[in-house]
């Protein structure tokens, strides 16, 4: 496949990934339901956050509470994509094309990437006038391309979870369980350092460095340490995610089935 074809096929599976996301979530669910939800969300973060430590906490966890509706779009709405495949039979058609499923299934997501951007930003106005943070608004807007990859390796990280757990009818659970882990162990309200396990679960999730990162900005620290790690662990999730859809194909191939188990 030359790199004219290839760049047509990926164009035209964006176009679909598109189409396949605005079936899923009409633009008035998207600004009546999944928009709100996410301010809602960081707007709870961010008052948890000032009840339990103040202002310097409130602070705080108003950054994390940008980052921790990631999942949202990247782990819950992501798991949809093998699993429409899954259930509508359709599976077998993305394995026997001249693309790798997994680029497929990414290129699919691209949406959801965005609408994890589009959360991170609306709650970013919302919730600092909301709670009164202009100031921290300001100094976080020049930041929004570090939200920008954390989205992408949240991402990364539902299409694995989602491909792991689809043949099981565990989809939902697996999905949950990691967004849980990213709450627990990302640094949403607990700086790094203060709790062994969640130092250790957190460095292998995305999000953690990204908030890190995100930190060391806006004290004024170098922060491009911490960035590239989030980039490592985003390419991480994705190799597993991408190793998973092989051997899915490999035993499609073998069983003569497309149930992802």
């Amino acid at each position: 496949m030359t790199v004219a074809e290839h760049l047509h096929r990926s164009a035209e599976t964006v176009r679909f990934g598109v189409r396949e996301f605005y079936a899923e979530n009409p633009p008035h669910i998207v600004v009546t339901v999944l928009i709100p939800r996410a301010v809602l969300q960081a707007l709870f973060m961010t008052l948890l956050g000032g009840v339990i430590g103040g202002p310097e906490l409130r602070e705080y966890a108003f950054v994390g509470s940008l980052a921790v509706i990631l999942p949202l779009a990247g782990v819950i709405a992501v798991g949809e994509i093998p699993g429409n495949d899954k259930w509508n039979g359709t599976f077998y058609r993305v394995r026997s094309g001249r693309m790798h499923p997994f680029v497929i299934f990414f290129l699919r997501a691209l949406p959801y990437v965005l609408l994890g951007v589009v959360f991170s930003a609306v709650s970013l106005l919302v919730v600092g006038a909301l709670t009164g943070m202009g100031g921290l608004i300001l100094r976080l807007l020049p930041l929004l391309p570090l939200y920008v990859l954390m989205s992408v390796t949240v991402t990364a990280a539902g299409l694995a979870a989602a491909a792991f757990a689809v043949g099981r009818r565990a989809d939902v659970l697996i999905g949950n369980l990691l967004s849980y882990l990213i709450l627990f162990a990302g640094g949403i309200l607990v700086p790094p350092g203060r709790l062994a396990v969640a130092d250790l679960v957190g460095a292998v999730l995305p999000v953690r460095h990204g908030l890190q990162a995100v930190h060391a900005a806006l004290a004024g620290e170098p922060w491009l340490g911490h960035a590239a790690l989030e980039v490592v662990v985003g390419a991480g999730w994705a190799a597993a995610a991408l190793l998973v859809v092989t051997l899915q194909v490999r035993r499609a191939h073998r069983h003569g089935h497309d149930d992802f188990t």
